[in-house]
């Protein structure tokens, strides 16, 4: 900033704060108003003396990680000037993304700037409610956008009066960290990389820059001398240990270097060495693959979407929504259901991953009520199955037809299991499929009294019996399984769930000659697409007595697509099946497609395509085999 104010009092508004509108006086003004006091943070070209070398042991990362691993479970918390908007730029409503409402609005930044600075006024406590809510929720860190994509910096910056101080008289970004820390949490600061502000900022395709630049006019490292200095004042010390940087985001055609980033990284390191650094100063093709290189990030960055497999090798976190906006919007009203939200958080960790889930608050800073009562929710629920997701690892269960399984490593080398049951059976039993272990000791978890389980050894699995006819949570009840060992587990089989139905998801399949799995891209939902002729979807099922099962598929195909051939398949049995158009490929809806008769025993389920009419997409999600009636 160019001025000091404590009076907790707006500064008086700069010609730039009230933006430059001509293109000549935009470069002179930058020029003047982008200089820093003393020497800049970085330099057009690398200067390795500011590097900080990759010394860190392997030993030496793990302990730096460890709390990050012991956590499980944070809060994401988007808010800035985009909140003010509430999802509403003149006629146009936004339901998802209402935090690049600037960009998908088409607004000239200043415009933004003049019609949302005088709306934006936080509420005194604010700060204290987000902290409380996570507290309560079981989560154990809070990341908050301190300067989201828009380029409004929550923290007092000395670069700009674009920031909370110059407009409300108060440093948001203290207030935010002081209530956190007050709650015992972790501290986790998002910055982002992009700046629809500033003049010589890079900016993706249909960017509005603030003094009418083309990128071939703008001076690239006016900008990263100017981003360098903010990620340095945000964790110089200045507001204390900064626990998570957490930079958003790259592309293929800027990302690495051209954001200065061993420099960055460095920088970071020396003012915070324990931080945890994310992976987004690279694009996504790069950063889920390069984990483990100093420069490349701490952690790997799903986002609304959880990997099938996890990701083997790589500590990552999926950052999740409520509904289908990150900053808050009036408009989004889809919220996800308490319980869906607390089985992502356990198919996160089951997996070997963090949850990261988001709230947007409105734009004085308070939490809708929507919000609060599903953290709540999952509060009420990590009361008393706390223990099953912080410090836990990985299940060794590739999958398991009523639910998930994560694990824990005990004192003297036994193991926890804990089985995360979703589907609750009603008959008083629940088979662990292809558990090989035998349990020192077995009970279900229900914050009184911890019921003991009966169990005995299979040719299946385990097998659990004396359950109670209701769980004891409709979300997810939790039974632990105690070994003297690592638990040993055989090779995956899709069993029937406990009503005799088996349900073939598309993470289940293997896949071959193009067909490819993906589990976000349409309708957010898993799904098996790119199907050409020859394409192949492999199941392996462990079927105990031969029956007849009928076929429904879920599937989103476009009129175009209708007609297409596929076989269902089990060594000679073969099922012809007719794909019917479902009205789109964003429509879903369940096909019913005969029946087949599947032998017993281990068993490998074949959907091939024999033709394809068209070009357009052809999507499918579950398959489920019912037993006929």
């Amino acid at each position: 900033m160019l001025s000091n104010n404590t009076q907790g009092s707006p500064r008086q508004q700069t010609p730039y704060n009230k933006m430059i509108k001509s293109t000549a006086s935009a470069i002179a003004m930058v020029s003047m108003l982008f200089v820093f006091n003393g020497s800049s943070i970085c330099c057009a070209e690398e200067d390795t003396s500011k590097l900080i070398i990759d010394t860190e042991s392997a030993t030496d990362r793990e302990a730096r990680m460890a709390w990050w691993k012991e956590s499980r479970f944070g809060m994401f918390v988007h808010w800035g000037l985009y909140s003010s908007a509430e999802g509403e730029w003149g006629e146009k409503t936004f339901t998802r993304g209402a935090e690049w409402i600037q960009k998908k609005a088409a607004v000239p930044a200043d415009v933004y700037q003049a019609t949302m600075l005088p709306k934006f006024k936080p509420s005194v406590d604010f700060a204290k409610q987000w902290a409380q809510l996570a507290k309560q929720a079981g989560a154990k860190y809070v990341v908050f956008t301190n300067k989201h994509h828009e380029g409004f910096a929550l923290h007092d910056s000395a670069q700009t009066e674009f920031d909370a101080k110059d407009v409300t008289g108060r440093d948001l970004h203290k207030e935010i960290t002081e209530a956190i820390r007050s709650e015992g949490l972790r501290l986790g600061v998002y910055h982002s990389l992009w700046d629809w502000h500033h003049p010589d900022a890079p900016a993706g395709k249909g960017t509005i820059n603030v003094a009418g630049l083309s990128m071939a006019d703008r001076t690239l490292p006016r900008y990263l001398d100017y981003l360098h200095a903010q990620v340095n004042e945000v964790t110089d010390g200045r507001y204390g240990a900064v626990d998570i940087l957490w930079l958003d985001y790259s592309s293929q055609t800027f990302e690495g270097e051209d954001w200065k980033a061993k420099e960055l990284v460095s920088l970071v390191r020396k003012n915070q060495p324990n931080t945890l650094i994310n992976n987004r100063l690279w694009s996504h093709k790069k950063m889920q693959n390069s984990i483990g290189d100093y420069w490349f990030g701490d952690f790997s960055t799903p986002e609304q979407h959880i990997p099938a497999t996890g990701i083997p090798g790589v500590d990552w976190e999926t950052c999740d929504t409520l509904n289908i906006t990150w900053g808050w919007s009036k408009y989004a009203t889809n919220y996800k259901s308490s319980k869906d939200l607390i089985c992502r958080l356990i198919d996160a960790v089951s997996k070997g991953g963090n949850y990261l889930l988001n709230i947007g608050p409105l734009p004085d800073g308070s939490i809708d009520p929507k919000s609060i009562v599903r953290f709540q929710d999952i509060g009420e629920w990590m009361q008393v199955n706390g223990e099953s997701i912080y410090g836990t690892q990985a299940g060794p269960f590739t999958k398991l037809p009523w639910g998930r399984a994560t694990l824990k490593q005990m004192p003297n080398d036994t193991h926890r299991l804990y089985l995360h049951v979703f589907d609750w059976p009603r008959n008083g039993k629940l088979l662990i499929p292809g558990l090989n272990s035998t349990p020192s000791s077995s009970y279900l978890i229900d914050g009184i009294n911890n019921q003991p389980i009966e169990f005995k050894k299979t040719t299946a699995g385990i097998l659990l019996s004396g359950l109670p006819e209701e769980p004891v949570h409709t979300a997810a009840s939790v039974i632990v399984i105690n070994t003297d060992q690592a638990p040993k587990v055989t090779t995956y089989r899709i069993n029937a769930s406990t009503n005799g139905t088996f349900i073939l998801e598309p993470s289940d399949s293997t896949t071959k000659n193009g067909v490819k799995y993906s589990d976000h891209t349409i309708n957010k939902r898993s799904q098996l697409n790119n199907w050409k002729k020859g394409g192949v979807a492999t199941y392996p099922l462990r079927v105990d007595t031969a029956s007849t099962y009928s076929i429904e598929i879920e599937a989103a195909i476009n009129k175009l697509e209708a007609g297409n051939e596929f076989v269902l398949s089990v060594g000679k049995i073969k099922v012809p099946l007719t794909m019917e158009a479902t009205g789109g490929k964003q429509n879903w809806k369940t096909l019913k497609a005969g029946s087949i008769s599947l032998p017993s025993g281990e068993i490998e389920l074949k959907l091939h395509c024999i033709s394809r009419l068209g070009t357009d997409e052809i999507a499918i999600s579950i398959i489920k085999l019912k037993p006929a009636e």
